[in-house]
């Protein structure tokens, strides 16, 4: 039986890689390699579940980082997962990896997304513009920032008096169930059996 690699990106905390390994038995996925682009604990997260890791640091290699990047993504990849990860995906990487690069965003896209728009910064617009839904987005990456195709969209209603802190913490109570939901989705599709 084929199985259905991923690797995963990470810039952070590590908290949906976390969730990725706890799914990927049950939903039919590998985890093949993590990619960092710094010093994070999502390394030490590797390390306990023995997974291989890879600290590219953007600001040692400057412009060669996505060159060496793209060097050390297994040639047995079927999805590249961006899981809080900030560097830009350039344009050449999402054409030679079309529809196989996803990407989890903590906003209902279309709204919320683009340049500079993560972690508590989309809170924060959510509540000053007094929305009443939040929620979090998997979609495929693209040559734009947050305008890949949506794959799957978990929406959550605004608690009054919620700290875009806590509104944070709500929605990636939401991403961590629907990134491996979504990527267990992309295998079904692809027709990979485990």
């Amino acid at each position: 039986m084929k199985s259905f690699n991923i690797v995963v990106c990470a810039s952070g905390g590590g908290g949906n890689f976390r969730s990725l390994i706890k799914y990927q038995c049950d939903y039919g996925y590998h985890i093949s390699l993590l990619i960092v682009d710094r010093e994070c604990p999502a390394i030490k997260i590797a390390k306990e579940n023995g997974i291989s890791y890879s600290v590219l640091e953007k600001k040692v290699l400057g412009k060669s980082f996505f060159e060496e990047f793209e060097k050390i993504v297994p040639i047995d990849t079927n999805l590249i997962v961006l899981a809080g990860f900030l560097p830009i995906i350039p344009k050449w990487i999402c054409e030679k990896w079309e529809r196989k690069i996803i990407n989890i965003h903590p906003s209902l896209l279309p709204k919320y997304g683009g340049k500079g728009m993560y972690g508590v910064k989309v809170q924060e617009a959510v509540l000053r513009n007094h929305e009443k839904y939040a929620g979090c987005t998997v979609h495929y990456v693209d040559s734009e920032i947050d305008t890949g195709e949506i794959i799957a969209q978990k929406k959550i209603l605004v608690m009054e008096n919620e700290s875009a802190w806590e509104l944070g913490g709500r929605v990636f109570n939401e991403e961590i169930i629907l990134l491996p939901l979504a990527i267990k989705h992309i295998r079904e599709a692809m027709k990979v059996i485990p």
